[in-house]
Order: C-alpha cells, then structure tokens, then sequence
C-alpha cells in the first residue's frame, strides 16, 4: 500500500494528528507520537498517549480512525483512513521510536518556527499506548489543487 518514499515521509518525524470516533459517532482528535508501516501489509502502527483517554477509549472499541501526517517544513501532508485492529500496552522499542519521533518533530518546529524546545518538550506523554491500524485509503492533503486526491485505497 506505501512505496519507499511514503514509508520514508510517514515515518518521519511529521507532525501525526488523530481524528477518533465512538461507535454513535461523537469525534475526538488527538496527536500521535510515531508511526511505522508494518511491511508487507496494509497497517501501521501508531503511537497514542497512554493518558490521552478519549483517543484510547475510542481506539480500543475498535473504531474507525483518521491519521493527517504534516511535515512541519514544507507541509505537505498525507491522511489515512482505516479502522483501528489492536491496542497494547507500548513496548521498549516503541518508547525509543517515540524518542526518535519527537526529536525529528521538535527539531523541525525549533528551525522553522523558533519555538524552544523547552516549550516543545513539555508536550512529551509519560507513557505510549501502541495501536494497530489496517489503512484502508490513502489521500493527498497537502495543500493546493491537488489536496483530497485518492493515494491508494479501492479505486485508487
């Protein structure tokens, strides 16, 4: 469902804002802290806040999910669609890619912005929820005529 350099541009260190919804439809939108695409598949797994409830709960029900990826520096963005399968309990590993994540994520926002990262770094969750998401479309969100375009997904 990725090629290379989508894999590449989603696990960066983009900006990941969630977009979350209980059964009856009440929405929530939240932040993620990291994101890879499992190979050979069309899931990835996504890093949540341990302590963000709303997002948890509703990623725990099984619920359907949208995931808007932003590079900080020259905004191009990209959504996915999908349905969450899974949520765990974050290993080691994962709080070292959340690690990672943030360094990338706040680093981009301190050259670009100049915001300090002592601001940035207040934002860093006390402990990670690790979810899997099968993707089922892929859009274009960057802004411009082509924003909303179909990346992959059925009819793509």
């Amino acid at each position: 469902m990725f090629d290379a350099e989508q894999t590449t541009f989603l696990e960066s260190g983009c900006s990941l804002i969630l977009g979350t919804v209980l059964p009856d439809g009440e929405p929530h939108a939240g932040r993620g802290w990291g994101l890879d695409i499992q190979p050979d598949t069309d899931q990835v797994r996504l890093l949540l806040d341990a302590e963000d409830s709303p997002t948890v709960a509703r990623a725990a029900a099984g619920g359907a999910i949208a995931i808007t990826a932003a590079d900080v520096r020259t905004l191009r963005s990209m959504q996915l669609k999908g349905r969450v399968l899974s949520v765990e309990v974050a290993s080691p590993e994962d709080a070292a890619r959340a690690v990672r994540f943030c360094e990338e994520f706040f680093t981009d926002i301190a050259e670009t912005d100049g915001t300090p990262r002592v601001l940035t770094e207040r934002l860093v969750p006390v402990g990670y929820m690790a979810c899997t998401v099968a993707v089922d479309h892929v859009f274009d969100q960057t802004p411009g005529p082509g924003a909303g375009a179909l990346l992959s997904g059925p009819t793509a």
